[in-house]
């Protein structure tokens, strides 16, 4: 008995002892032979067995590259790669007419959002805002990121009234009230873009949101730097529209101040791909949400915020090139 239990820890593989350059190579190889026999498959399935096996392959890609230790490089590569797997890229509209290239458009992308309601329109540097004085919210704020120009600014002390407002919200407004000043257009990615002074701008309090902080700080964050730090390597040029949305026709929470409390947030990204626009949106309900959740659980259409919000997006398109950009969701995130 006790020679087999011998013979038995001897076969045991002590790893530490396994050459690495070996093992990447037989991953390697092996890697290949599964892909080349997958393309082969997918080449001559149907739809609906392509949409699996990407499907498959997507969840693999996102197991490594959406791991807080897999290291920025590798990331990007795998980000490539489900770059060009269909299921991930989406549908590419052409947007079928010039687009403007007017200041406004340069920061938000097929016009900014339109509505019935009189919102107070605030250029800023970096971004757009329509400021809704009765929520004492911004109602949409839009922004254009692209690979950092400027180096890292360190965060600006303290938020200012925006007195181009007439709610004229203080920083003090948020005090005691268990929410975070929630930037919409987000201070780190702006100052990498567009540098210290527009840093600041998204300091006014007429582009921050209640927010709770385990959104803001945690999801909500995440977003913002999946956009800035991998979209733009990836795409150059990305434009985002973000806000609050609330259920019904008013608030049903606010502060003591009457500034109004979301119960959701919207997000669209877009990018000009092969001449022609593609986007994503999400609907993220107003909760803690773990900094590592998956984005596309998130994914709705551009219709189903349309209709949430009272918004029109990318107005400036045809409306053909509209019903074909915001009618179905995005099947992944990128």
């Amino acid at each position: 008995m006790a020679k087999k239990k011998s013979s038995a820890r001897r076969r045991r593989i002590n790893l530490s002892k396994l050459n690495p350059r070996r093992l990447l190579l037989y991953g390697a190889i092996v890697g290949a032979a599964v892909a080349i026999l997958l393309g082969g498959v997918h080449h001559f399935a149907p739809q609906g067995t392509r949409d699996k096996i990407e499907g498959v392959t997507l969840d693999i890609i996102d197991l490594v590259r959406e791991s807080r230790s897999t290291p920025p490089e590798l990331v990007f590569w795998l980000d490539l790669v489900a770059d060009h797997i269909p299921l991930s890229r989406g549908n590419v509209v052409q947007p079928g007419t010039a687009l403007e290239s007017t200041e406004e458009s340069k920061l938000a992308l097929g016009g900014k959002p339109a509505t019935a309601k009189a919102l107070t329109m605030l250029r800023n540097t970096g971004y757009l805002a329509a400021y809704d004085e009765d929520y004492k919210n911004p109602a949409w704020v839009a922004y254009r990121l692209f690979p950092p120009r400027h180096p890292p600014s360190p965060r600006p002390e303290g938020f200012e009234m925006d007195k181009r407002t007439r709610s004229r919200i203080e920083s003090a407004a948020y005090s005691h009230s268990d929410y975070d000043r929630g930037h919409m257009a987000p201070n780190r990615a702006i100052s990498l873009c567009y540098g210290r002074e527009a840093q600041r701008e998204t300091f006014l309090m007429s582009n921050v949101v209640p927010q709770k902080h385990g959104l803001n700080g945690a999801f909500w964050s995440a977003m913002e730097r999946r956009v800035m730090d991998r979209y733009t390597r990836r795409y150059g040029d990305v434009w985002v529209i973000c806000g609050p949305v609330y259920e019904g026709t008013k608030a049903k929470h606010s502060l003591k101040t009457g500034v109004a409390v979301p119960d959701a947030f919207f997000l669209i990204i877009a990018e000009k791909s092969e001449g022609g626009i593609r986007a994503e949106a999400f609907l993220v309900p107003h909760r803690d949400i773990k900094t590592t959740a998956d984005p596309s659980q998130f994914l709705v259409s551009i219709r189903d915020i349309e209709r949430r919000t009272g918004l029109d997006f990318f107005p400036a398109l045809p409306g053909d090139v509209q019903n074909a950009l915001e009618t179905k969701p995005a099947r992944r995130a990128w």
